[in-house]
């Protein structure tokens, strides 16, 4: 775990972590500037020449795409998996896919962790503790009022930068009264699994959080959420019928469309100071 230990000091108020060298083709930085921790790879998104036809119309441009690589993650000596990212926060994302696979429970089951490129190599305790010992049914987590919800909800759609660039990502953060860690992907389960990694690495206390989401709420992002213990899961999109059902039966506050002044509250309500 030395690699995630390396800190700098740049004078002006923020930290940069680093645990891949400068000459790699993909290194990437961890900044933390006024409480807000964003991991950025150096080349997130390209360059490309595209024909745009506005009323028939049509003229050159550059334009920004978002960059799609894989990501290969190695278990106790063994190819485990290959997905596709967008190449940052890799120790994260490693983490907490191996979180949500029930491979580890805690930072505890970790014996070392190296990221080079696009592989990382997670060596493992054989037999992890059961996940968390989360509860079937969440009773406890954090309460937010309206006004809290929608100034979140501001500062996440202010901070969706390569979305804003290039249309092609998704996006996730960890927050309480204010966001703590943000998280871009092309895939939006990465996004949930970087969130989770940063959970285990951390070693926060998930009852504390929020999770804030840009996408549709699956079944699968309740299952997620409520495997990470946490309470309270917010959304700019709409969640499915199941998704609903799902976080009644397991005690997750449900918020959907939250945008601008307006959001709705699906189920367990409690968690919404109103």
């Amino acid at each position: 775990m030395d690699s995630l230990d390396f800190k700098s000091s740049n004078g002006q108020g923020m930290s940069v972590v680093g645990s891949i060298p400068m000459h790699s083709r993909h290194f990437f930085i961890t900044i933390y500037f006024n409480g807000l921790r964003r991991c950025h790879a150096l080349d997130q998104k390209e360059e490309r020449q595209v024909v745009t036809v506005t009323s028939g119309q049509a003229r050159e441009r550059t334009d920004w795409l978002a960059i799609e690589r894989p990501l290969t993650i190695f278990v106790n000596g063994r190819q485990y998996i290959t997905l596709l990212s967008s190449g940052n926060h890799l120790e994260e994302l490693s983490v907490g896919y191996a979180f949500n696979q029930g491979l580890l429970a805690s930072k505890d089951d970790i014996r070392s962790l190296s990221a080079y490129g696009e592989k990382v190599v997670l060596d493992l305790m054989v037999n992890p503790k059961s996940r968390l010992n989360c509860p079937k049914k969440l009773k406890a987590g954090i309460k937010l009022s309206p006004s809290q919800i929608t100034s979140l909800m501001g500062e996440f759609s202010m901070a969706s930068t390569l979305f804003q660039e290039t249309g092609a990502v998704h996006s996730a953060a960890l927050a309480r009264e204010t966001i703590l860690v943000f998280g871009e992907d092309i895939a939006r389960h990465n996004t949930i699994d970087i969130l989770a990694g940063y959970i285990i690495l951390e070693e926060l206390n998930p009852a504390s959080l929020c999770l804030l989401t840009s996408g549709r709420v699956s079944s699968s992002v309740v299952s997620k959420c409520h495997g990470m213990g946490i309470g309270l899961l917010i959304s700019r999109s709409a969640p499915t019928s199941l998704a609903v059902e799902m976080a009644e039966e397991v005690g997750i506050t449900l918020v959907g469309f939250a945008r601008e002044q307006r959001f709705n509250i699906y189920c367990n309500p409690w968690r919404v100071e109103i």
